[in-house]
């Protein structure tokens, strides 16, 4: 896979993935009231729904990749059975299937790590889901703490679960990126980076500096969110989880996009 396509496929699936997934871990706390996970299933869904048609064009021209789309459609029907059971009696089946959906999901990200040139399948992989867990961290950080207004009693401890997970995602992020550097800083395009002029071919080291940063400043935020729900500042700490949504989420862009290009 290559070109914008190919790297909007990839962040949009990890994305649906990670956020699916731990809100199947959030689920199993059995402390958190159900309209908080209706919305995150219908949230998922969409953003699915959204990451299987960005795969299906990214997969155009490719062979063999019937086994693939087959594991996209599979994944959009656990998606439909994950917001399904979140209208049943009990917590039990939304933890069932919100786990499904995230073991599911780490094969089909498994899967089509096959298909980014350059790379290892295994290593691929391991990026694509370091990034899903950062993604799915701040992205469940950011619904939680809304949710502390609609459901007053609900302890702290339950949204600093999600910011710990958070800031292992994104170290784990920094450590593989680190580790690729050679590769990733190595990136490069014919002509023009992103479309910008100017760039030639050789931005790699140019968009990997800008990774890091991303990524380091999406830590910091996090900890201050960390620091804020410490003293009881929940609202505080999903205004930070804005910001760490939107630097997480670029950062992810910009790393797929030098993983895509990388020789």
């Amino acid at each position: 896979m290559t070109g914008a396509g190919a790297v909007t496929a990839l962040v949009l699936l990890e994305w649906t993935v990670g956020w699916v997934a731990v809100a199947a871990w959030s689920q199993s706390w059995d402390v958190i009231t159900r309209g908080h996970f209706r919305i995150t299933a219908w949230g998922g869904l969409l953003l699915g729904v959204a990451a299987g048609y960005a795969v299906f064009l990214a997969l155009q021209g490719l062979t063999d990749t019937s086994i693939t789309k087959g594991l996209v459609l599979g994944g959009a029907v656990l998606l439909v059975g994950f917001l399904a059971v979140q209208y049943s009696n009990t917590d039990l089946p939304g933890v069932v299937v919100g786990s499904l959906v995230g073991l599911f999901g780490l094969y089909l990200l498994f899967d089509i790590s096959a298909y980014i040139d350059g790379w290892h399948q295994v290593l691929a992989w391991s990026h694509l889901t370091v990034g899903a867990l950062a993604l799915g961290g701040v992205t469940n950080g950011m619904m939680l703490g809304h949710w502390y207004l609609n459901q007053p009693g609900l302890k702290p401890w339950a949204l600093a679960r999600l910011t710990m997970l958070s800031l292992v995602a994104c170290g784990a992020s920094l450590v593989f990126g680190l580790a690729t550097v050679s590769t990733l800083a190595s990136a490069s395009t014919d002509g023009a980076a992103m479309g910008i002029q100017g760039f030639g071919q050789d931005f790699g080291v140019f968009f990997y500096g800008i990774w890091i940063a991303l990524v380091a400043f999406t830590g910091a935020i996090v900890w201050m969110a960390r620091r804020c729900i410490q003293i009881r500042s929940i609202q505080s700490a999903t205004g930070l989880y804005y910001v760490a949504i939107l630097t997480a989420g670029v950062a992810e862009f910009v790393l797929r996009y030098l993983m895509v290009n990388a020789p």
